[in-house]
């Protein structure tokens, strides 16, 4: 009984950590987290948003929230990802498009990504060029600034500035070398 308490907790300490990382416990995918940006002393970010999931990290962006200006500001910073969570950077939020475009297991891309594989190296061996990875993510995204246009809050140029801004964020996201400080997203006039 003792050996099987004892692989058990081995087995919870290995896989619990993964596992919120990706967002795939009920309390990390139940969490909502409140609007803040702090630099930290390295150059790198951690970001939270009001939006439903907390962005980035466990749970996810809910693109179809977002209805504001100020709400666009904040899906271009999650694109970023969080460098807490090392090459994972929170893939949760964009898990759908990884699996249509990378064709792998969510098992499958942890393990390349626990081997040191950024998302574009894994889509590289997979055949796949990694701006086909990064214009999926854009596009998956870009839904919230058509709605955000829709509304008149910005005009088009506005519009194509973000999607800009949405695109090198995500090129940052795939192509992470591990060491790079997540550059801070305040908005198009900032």
């Amino acid at each position: 009984m003792k050996l099987r308490t004892t692989v058990a907790a081995v087995l919870l300490a290995a896989v619990v950590p993964v596992a919120a990382a990706c967002g795939t416990t009920a309390e990390a995918s139940s969490t909502t987290s409140t609007s803040s940006s702090v630099s930290t002393d390295t150059g790198t970010s951690t970001t939270g948003t009001g939006l439903p999931g907390g962005g980035g990290g466990p749970g996810g962006i809910d693109v179809s929230s977002v209805d504001t200006e100020a709400e666009l500001v904040e899906l271009v910073q999650e694109a970023y990802g969080d460098a807490g969570l090392d090459l994972h950077r929170g893939h949760q939020p964009v898990q759908d498009v990884l699996d249509e475009v990378l064709t792998i297991s969510h098992d499958e891309l942890h393990v390349r990504m626990d081997a040191g594989q950024n998302l574009a190296a894994v889509a590289e061996d997979l055949g796949i060029d990694p701006q086909e990875l990064v214009d999926a993510l854009t596009g998956s995204w870009g839904t919230a600034i058509d709605a955000v246009l829709a509304s008149g809050e910005i005009t088009e140029d506005e519009a194509e500035r973000y999607r800009a801004a949405l695109e090198e964020a995500f090129s940052f996201r795939v192509t992470w070398d591990g060491e790079e400080a997540t550059p801070t997203f305040s908005g198009l006039d900032a």
